[in-house]
């Protein structure tokens, strides 16, 4: 059975490692991960064809929703409508553009405990917190970067071992790095609970051959590659 568990953590490793380059995007392995990805992306209903046009109401006046679009260093006001035309369904996904688009009503559950939790941790905040309105996309866009970063930091870690023979102050530190995101897992867990939310608030449960999803030993793809590479 598929979750959105799985898409979070397909989505990981391919934005973390087989995204970075064009050379690693151009490779059998990736391109086949992305096809995986699509399959899981539709399967639970996360498509940018599913994108609606925003409208804002200011003064019974409706006015095009603008969003911030940040390129480097810098931000910029954009409409929406043509921003989500500059995306794939994959960035649309990583962005959280796919919740703005989705019913408040399917989110309701997962708003009310993330307000209840935020009451408890900020009891000096509550008015605001009664006032102000969640931004779920905004959110999951924070959380799904901060485990993106996590997974670099491991990766890129692991990933270089491979090239390397043993050494006494490598294997060292890379011992003790990888005791410290092990140290993680149980906070961690909390981190993926609410991004798996935010993902699937129903919390289903896919079969394979429901979605077509294209099974591979990526065990021996990667290792042809990894050979073609050095």
């Amino acid at each position: 059975m598929i979750t959105a568990r799985d898409l979070l953590y397909q989505a990981l490793d391919y934005d973390g490692f087989w995204n970075t380059s064009k050379s690693r995007i151009a490779s059998r392995p990736s391109q086949l991960r992305k096809l995986q990805l699509e399959k899981l992306l539709v399967g639970f209903g996360i498509s940018k064809v599913n994108a609606k046009s925003h409208h804002a109401q200011v003064n019974n006046e409706h006015t095009i929703q603008m969003v911030d679009v940040v390129s480097g260093h810098h931000s910029k006001s954009m409409n929406r409508t043509e921003y989500i035309k500059t995306l794939n369904n994959f960035k649309y996904f990583s962005t959280g553009e796919f919740i703005a688009d989705a019913s408040k009503e399917k989110y309701q559950g997962v708003i009310d405990g993330i307000i209840s939790t935020a009451k408890s941790i900020f009891p000096e905040q509550l008015e605001k917190i009664n006032e102000q309105p969640v931004n779920l996309t905004a959110l999951f866009r924070d959380l799904y970067h901060f485990r993106l970063s996590i997974y670099h930091m491991a990766k890129y870690d692991f990933s270089k071992k491979r090239m390397k023979l043993f050494s006494i102050e490598d294997d060292y530190a890379l011992y003790l790095r990888t005791r410290f995101i092990e140290s993680m897992d149980a906070n961690l867990s909390e981190v993926d609970e609410i991004v798996c939310l935010l993902i699937d608030p129903e919390k289903r449960s896919l079969e394979e051959n429901e979605i077509d999803y294209p099974n591979h030993n990526f065990e021996i793809i990667d290792k042809e590659w990894e050979n073609k590479s050095r």
